[in-house]
């Protein structure tokens, strides 16, 4: 009898399951508005990358969306040359990076070490935590597009401020 109780309440629930599943997409389309905003920037638009003043020397970057200052998402890009080196920072806010281009290797950690570093090729990407100290690296020529959400009042900070580009 008791086989039976337990049979009947696994088929209840996989039939119940069955017809939510069913139901979901139609409640879904009912009830929801779908916007869509789309912008197309291009990975090799030259005229827009400027010399990255928060970053060591070489790197280049362009703001595409939002502004960091203010409330709301901000998404902007890096184009790092072969051989890169970004010592370890942090960031106010969490950060999304996706990797357009080249191989880049990031790890989480206070100071610069290349054995602990996580290759990151095109397409793939990874979540930096707010005020988590982190270093890249930039094995190929690097182009990655980072987003986050403002506002914050700094960009980066340095775990050792004499790396600070900005205070040289």
């Amino acid at each position: 009898m008791h086989k039976h109780r337990t049979f009947g309440a696994m088929a209840i629930a996989l039939l119940a399951a069955a017809v939510l599943s069913a139901m979901a997409p139609a409640a879904v389309a009912q009830g929801t508005d779908f916007i869509m905003k789309g912008y197309d920037v291009p990975v090799t638009s030259e005229h827009d990358w400027k010399d990255a003043a928060t970053i060591p020397p070489g790197a280049k970057m362009v703001l595409i969306y939002g502004d960091p200052k203010q409330e709301g998402p901000y998404i902007f890009r890096v184009k790092f040359p072969a051989g890169y080196k970004l010592p370890a920072h942090k960031h106010q806010d969490q950060r999304i990076v996706t990797v357009l281009q080249g191989n880049y290797w990031s790890a989480i950690g206070e100071q610069f070490e290349q054995a602990k570093l996580q290759k990151f090729t095109p397409g793939s990407f990874y979540v930096t935590e707010a005020d988590a100290p982190h270093f890249s690296w930039a094995e190929t020529e690097v182009i990655i597009q980072e987003q986050g959400m403002g506002p914050i009042s700094s960009p980066i900070d340095y775990v050792d401020a004499a790396e600070d580009p900005r205070k040289k």
